[in-house]
């Protein structure tokens, strides 16, 4: 077989591989929501946001659906403080965009920079006993001592459970408004707050 043809063959055959690669990754994503990073999205900061499957999303306009970052869940988010507001410290993981609000006086990270912290699954189970934060964006916010912070349109909550639909085919994201580097977005089945590098 001649170079020329040898050449011709290597990239056709790469092609087909990429175009595999991406065919699976758009199946992926629409069978279980786009991933997020906030690590990549602090690299390509200032740039229009696409998912590796090639699809823009987390626009202000437009609905997006994302996935649940398993690792995260698994392992642990790692966070960093990014605000302090309403009497309470907030954080944020540098991966998945995961937010914690604990009220100062009852932050159990409240003397460290950045942190690791799994995920508190019997709240998840059985539901988060939550606190009144603040009224904005027409919505009430609320936190459990876990730190897990929801958005939602119901006043004088004390509950907040995940519904099955977030668990099964993650969360439908909407943008609320900047804060700070951040573009805030919350799920609009369980009210799940979510801060992407802007």
């Amino acid at each position: 077989m001649n170079p020329t043809t040898l050449a011709a063959e290597i990239e056709l055959w790469s092609d087909s591989k990429h175009g595999v690669r991406k065919a699976w990754r758009r199946l992926s994503c629409l069978l279980f929501g786009h991933k997020v990073s906030n690590s990549i999205f602090s690299l390509l900061r200032g740039a229009a946001k696409q998912c590796n499957c090639g699809v823009p999303y987390l626009s202000h306009c437009e609905e997006t659906r994302v996935s649940h970052t398993v690792s995260c869940f698994l392992a642990g988010h790692r966070y960093i403080r990014i605000a302090v507001r309403s009497g309470h410290n907030e954080y944020v993981c540098v991966r998945c965009g995961h937010p914690l609000l604990f009220r100062i006086d009852r932050d159990p990270y409240s003397t460290r920079t950045i942190f690791v912290k799994k995920v508190r699954y019997l709240c998840n189970l059985f539901g988060h006993r939550v606190h009144a934060v603040a009224s904005r964006c027409d919505l009430h916010e609320y936190a459990c001592d876990c730190g897990h912070s929801f958005l939602k349109a119901e006043a004088e909550r004390r509950e907040v459970k995940h519904p099955a639909v977030c668990l099964f085919a993650g969360h439908f994201l909407r943008f609320t408004e900047r804060r700070g580097d951040y573009d805030e977005y919350f799920c609009r089945n369980c009210g799940h707050t979510f801060y992407f590098v802007s």
